[in-house]
């Protein structure tokens, strides 16, 4: 193994978790080598429409990276979430619960950064670390596990020894299926379709989400007088709908949110994917854990997506860092599963309620119309149901790791 690339770790996948991971790991003196399928140019702008809403928590796990600051004040703090439920015509909009995401210390609990503004603060940061080394334009193309370690295979004939392997290859992991990795798997028969917006009313920062027998339609605040659009839709007609002649497809957007956004333009391009329930049934193996994406993919209806995959690099460089000081071996499964086990609950708990959520609410019966509606009505008028609520949004709540705690 003398003519192998040695590192402690490497990570697969050079996203925004798998960026921030390997930010994550060398801040605590790791090792780390991070293969990028993209070209660092590409990873700039292939999603350029996209934008997430990003946890109080997640914020300051930025902020303890050093990556907030990059940043540069190109974030919109979310103050309010209002939710409606409407008729398939939209001529009928009933708001059903407004919740105000800025508690007693005036810090909101979430804020949108768009995805060109946070990839381009992490690669400000990953250049300027030393202990990352970025090989871009290539991919992992098999996985040995060996003594002590596992040798990593890549498309550019690079060998590398690692003693751990962090995957995080988006959705639909093609690691996790070339190692036949079983998944707990739910097609919603559903697209989002995403897009930037331009309106000429204020959105005051207010994110707004109507539901609709199709799927939901949520409105996010963005810097300036737009907005970024999550419109879920049955998949055939979402799929009708994207490749609509812009026109058409303004004249749609326009009926739905007629009711939040005024004088609607489109400031960016279409971007739609379909939408499923995907958990990994098992997260860990020896010399390889699985975050992310790879991981688990929900709906996108909470806004939750990549808070959890964030928390998954706060919680698994914990685990590292802790076991490396007493000297276990990083790579092992028992230290791994104990990452695996810290993990579970906050995984179960954000699939259970993104899926429960989108099956109630997609959903035309009368019965369960009057239901959600007592429901969400209950959650409004209730002080500690609304806090509850403040605190899923901001990502407090359970074990939180050292890094999504003030420092």
């Amino acid at each position: 193994m003398n003519n192998l690339k040695r590192t402690e770790i490497l990570i697969a996948g050079g996203g925004i978790v798998g960026s921030l991971m390997a930010i994550a790991l060398a801040e605590n003196g790791f090792e780390v080598v991070l293969v990028d399928p993209s070209s660092e140019t590409s990873s700039q702008t292939n999603r350029i429409c996209r934008s997430y809403a990003i946890s109080r928590t997640s914020k300051i796990l930025l902020k303890n990276l050093g990556v907030w600051g990059n940043l540069d004040e190109k974030f919109e703090p979310i103050t309010k979430i209002v939710l409606s439920e409407a008729n398939k015509e939209a001529m009928d909009v009933t708001k059903l619960a407004e919740f105000d995401l800025q508690d007693e210390s005036k810090e909101p609990t979430s804020y949108m950064v768009e995805d060109l503004e946070i990839r381009t603060a992490l690669n400000l940061k990953l250049q300027a670390s030393k202990n990352v080394e970025i090989l871009t334009n290539c991919k992992v193309l098999s996985e040995e596990v060996a003594k002590g370690g596992s040798i990593i295979s890549l498309d550019n004939d690079k060998r590398i020894y690692a003693s751990l392997f962090v995957i995080c290859d988006g959705p639909k992991s093609s690691i996790a299926k070339t190692i036949n990795k079983k998944f707990i798997f739910k097609d919603y028969n559903q697209v989002a379709i995403v897009a930037n917006v331009n309106h000429k009313n204020r959105h005051k920062g207010e994110a707004h989400q109507i539901f609709f027998t199709g799927g939901p339609i949520a409105s996010l605040p963005l810097k300036g007088n737009r907005s970024a659009i999550v419109w879920s839709e049955e998949k055939k007609k979402g799929f009708h709908v994207s490749q609509s002649k812009k026109e058409n497809f303004l004249e749609e957007l326009k009926a739905k949110l007629s009711n939040v956004l005024v004088d609607i333009s489109l400031d960016s391009e279409k971007y739609v994917f379909p939408l499923s329930l995907s958990i990994l049934r098992d997260f860990v193996d020896e010399r390889r854990v699985f975050i992310g994406d790879s991981a688990h993919t929900i709906h996108p209806l909470a806004g939750q997506g990549l808070n959890l995959g964030l928390r998954d690099i706060a919680s698994l460089t914990e685990i590292l860092v802790n076991g490396k000081k007493i000297g276990e071996d990083i790579g092992s499964i028992g230290l791994l599963k104990r990452y695996e086990q810290w993990r579970s609950f906050d995984r179960f708990l954000l699939s259970s309620y993104t899926d429960g959520i989108n099956a109630l609410f997609s959903n035309d019966n009368k019965i369960l119309r009057a239901l959600r509606r007592l429901g969400l009505k209950a959650i409004d008028s209730s002080t500690n149901l609304k806090t509850a609520f403040m605190n899923e949004a901001a990502g407090e709540y359970g074990h939180l790791p050292i890094l999504l705690k003030e420092m």
